[in-house]
């Protein structure tokens, strides 16, 4: 089957698979998407990548023995103005020139808007709740990508969303009326071969993975809750890792006008492998501070590398997503932050447990292969939908 996806990706983890790979630009840096590309490749279908990226000046298209990959462009400032245009037609040029049999978009705005005026079958999975967002998030571009949502929601026939929450979320908020499957994003199944770690000492290392400061992702109140069991555990560290935690970005800036930078370590965006790599090795909690998420793809990776979680229990799909592999707080407490943080630092065999629990239920529900092959059934069912209604047509 030739395959079209549609939606942000980190181009350098795909390199390998075009010729003058190194020359791609990096485009988004959204791991999950490229190890999800890499297993379709793995199960033999063609496929066709169209995304986009902020540092070129004209489209460009790389191509491989299995993998083609179109990038449009992507401007940095005023794109919400008329609605993602430019963007839009990049994509749905490079779609009409290469077609596939199925065509699967990501996210519910400009990357699903050009691939529902594409004329292929389409599926599109929502990522995240928009009116949720913008609720958190007052600003007149979520506005205006609530509108292209609704519009997705009109257009498409078949849906899917990551999790439970977001399906509830796109009946009642968005007034979906099409087939709506729940898929959850996927964990690559290498991380459930990694050995399980119990720390027994008093130097505990707990750690955060954000995309972006403060907002929804509440990272101040994590460094509050910190400093509370930094003052029990002297030993202790909080790792901060994702774009804004950097050294000298905007999560240590307000650290240091806060006095809470004891014991924390501002790692910022990391390659994938290697934050992979520093919590299996090294981190025995993970702390995700985040008043909503429609999954946690770090939640679902760390439970898939035996590391307990402490999250909020009224966060969006936290909740379902992490099961028994943690504790479950008031995330806008940094008190109750800190109580779980303290709890399982005292408690390696309490961490053991939970992080077992997380590994089992990361396994049975957010495996890579399993996921995949879930999209692939549903690929065949449009597929055939779409003959079927083609065959309608000629009668």
């Amino acid at each position: 089957m030739k395959i079209g996806v549609a939606g942000p990706v980190s181009l350098s983890m795909l390199a390998s698979y075009v010729h003058r790979g190194k020359d791609l630009p990096a485009g988004y840096l959204f791991s999950p998407m490229a190890t999800w590309v890499e297993e379709l490749l793995h199960r033999g279908h063609q496929i066709s990548l169209f995304t986009l990226a902020p540092e070129i000046s004209k489209p460009q298209t790389f191509t491989g023995k299995q993998l083609t990959i179109h990038i449009g462009r992507y401007r940095t400032h005023r794109r919400a103005r008329d609605f993602f245009k430019q963007e839009r037609q990049d994509l749905l040029d490079d779609m009409q020139d290469d077609p596939v049999d199925v065509l699967h978009a990501h996210w519910t705005y400009e990357f699903a808007l050009a691939a529902l005026s594409s004329g292929y079958p389409v599926l599109v999975t929502a990522h995240d709740a928009p009116w949720e967002i913008l609720r958190l998030h007052p600003h007149p571009y979520l506005i205006m990508r609530l509108l292209m949502a609704y519009q997705v929601c009109r257009k498409a026939s078949v849906m899917s969303v990551v999790s439970p929450y977001l399906e509830l979320n796109y009946r009642k908020r968005m007034l979906y009326r099409g087939q709506l499957e729940v898929i959850p994003n996927p964990v690559s199944d290498a991380l459930f071969d990694k050995p399980a770690r119990v720390n027994r000492t008093r130097k505990v290392i707990f750690a955060s993975v954000l995309v972006g400061w403060a907002g929804r992702k509440n990272g101040q109140v994590l460094m509050e809750a910190f400093a509370k069991v930094h003052q029990q555990y002297p030993d202790s560290e909080l790792w901060m890792f994702g774009d804004g935690h950097g050294p000298g970005q905007a999560a240590q800036r307000w650290a240091e006008a806060h006095g809470f930078t004891q014991g924390v370590q501002f790692r910022g965006q990391t390659p994938h492998p290697e934050l992979l790599r520093e919590l299996s090795e090294k981190v025995d909690i993970l702390v995700h501070p985040a008043l909503e998420e429609s999954f946690g793809i770090a939640i679902a990776e760390a439970m898939a590398l035996h590391i307990p979680v402490v999250g909020g229990k009224f966060s969006g799909a936290v909740l379902n997503t992490l099961g028994e592999g943690g504790l479950l707080v008031d995330v806008r407490s940094s008190q109750e932050i800190a109580d779980a943080m303290l709890i399982l630092a005292k408690d390696p065999d309490l961490r053991f447990t939970l992080g077992r629990l997380g590994r089992e239920r990361a396994k049975q529900h957010y495996s890579l292969n399993k996921t995949t092959s879930m999209y692939e059934i549903l690929y065949q069912q449009i597929l055939s939908n779409s003959k079927e209604k083609l065959r309608k047509d000629l009668r």
